[in-house]
């Protein structure tokens, strides 16, 4: 018998399952992949993602696996481009780009040597109820039978498509239909790019350097068109390069090493993600589009957000579900700014006049152009760019 099932081993579950275990409560963390191995993923952690894994002991260790620090990103929003970062964050002034094989596997490393137990290639195909009350998971490894674990709390941070939010009977509160569709692959030689953001009508190219010396680009186009990008996804994603002077050529001077891959299941929305004996962290409760790079982070606060809260209602320091209702409650306020300005990106549409105007008259403020970087990572309220006349 476990305190806490935690189903998804990636940033949200993995996270929760070492801030549980570390207060000393009995975790199982499991997942059907092991580790390490890849997931789709924007890369990024702004300040406030790296800041939690400085905090707890993690971004050391990430920087010794070869993910670099970015110390500058340039905005280029066609008419204006904008170089600089947001202000540091809990000590930590740098954002991250790093692969999933790395920074998954070293978030369960962590949750297993703080005492979590893993149990990864284990398939949960639902839930145990008891007496209206999810009690455990039913599941099973590759190969062997079907075998039952409990706990006195589930949590599902299973993704999008969560197992734990079917079997629980999640529902959407607040949605909005997929905006755009992404397709990414890496490159190396292609050192001297940097980190950047290149927003143009109907398209958005990110690039950022990550692990093992490469560099990630990826491009959104809007949803409706993506089943024609599919079509011929190389010509389509040079194409997109070509809006951007001299990307093309700079990124003909490397090598693409791995094959492209995308998707356009990227709906926006909030789940009820409490219940009585479960919760849900990360994507599986609340997932939006990855244009602005904010998911890892996002998933770093809810875990730390959720094992409070759990963490509360196991010592008795409150009634478990009323610690659960303030997690959800917590966590819609935490994002909210983000899940507006995400959907605002992902329009992909045409700069304001008022808009352009704003960022031209920033290019020579600095101070404005941090503020501009921390609205974009999430860690500044849209309020601060308010008061400048954004």
């Amino acid at each position: 018998m476990y305190d806490v099932i935690v189903v998804g081993a990636r940033c949200a579950g993995a996270s929760l399952a070492m801030l549980l275990a570390r207060a000393g409560h009995r975790v199982a963390l499991v997942d059907r992949a092991s580790f390490p191995s890849d997931t789709m993923s924007t890369h990024f952690l702004w300040q406030r993602g790296a800041a939690r894994l400085q905090a707890w002991g993690l971004l050391d260790p990430l920087q010794e696996r070869g993910c670099v620090p970015i110390r500058t990103i340039t905005f280029d929003v066609g008419p204006v481009r904008l170089c600089g970062i947001g202000p540091p964050v809990g000590g930590v002034s740098d954002t991250y780009c790093p692969r999933r094989t790395v920074l998954d596997a070293l978030l369960v490393k962590a949750a297993a040597e703080s005492g979590a137990e893993l149990v990864d290639g284990f398939v949960v195909d639902g839930v145990v109820w008891s007496e209206g009350c999810v009690v455990g998971v039913e599941g099973h490894s590759r190969g062997s039978a079907g075998t039952t674990l409990r706990a006195r709390v589930v949590v599902g941070a299973d993704g999008l498509h969560s197992t734990v939010a079917r079997a629980t009977g999640a529902r959407s509160y607040q949605e909005h239909p997929a905006l755009t569709g992404v397709i990414y692959s890496y490159w190396s030689g292609l050192s001297g790019l940097g980190a950047s953001f290149h927003a143009r009508p109907d398209r958005l190219i990110l690039i950022w350097p990550t692990n093992d010396d490469l560099t990630c680009i990826y491009v959104a186009w809007p949803h409706k068109g993506f089943r024609q990008v599919r079509k011929n996804v190389e010509a389509e994603f040079h194409a997109a390069l070509d809006l951007v002077p001299g990307l093309s050529e700079a990124v003909a001077s490397g090598q693409r090493e791995q094959r492209f891959v995308g998707t356009d299941d990227l709906p926006n929305l909030y789940r009820t993600s409490v219940g009585p004996g479960w919760a849900l962290a990360g994507d599986a409760g609340h997932h939006k589009d990855p244009s602005t790079g904010m998911g890892m982070s996002d998933a770093f606060a809810s875990a730390e957000l959720l094992a409070e809260a759990i963490g509360e209602g196991l010592v008795g320091q409150r009634p478990i579900d009323g610690a659960l209702s303030d997690y959800q409650n917590k966590r819609d306020a935490l994002t909210a700014n983000g899940y507006a300005l995400t959907l605002s990106t992902a329009q992909l549409a045409p700069l304001t006049p008022r808009l352009e105007a704003f960022y031209r008259a920033a290019a020579d403020q600095p101070e404005v152009i941090r503020r501009i970087f921390g609205v974009i990572g999430g860690s500044l309220p849209i309020g601060e760019l308010l008061e400048d006349g954004a």
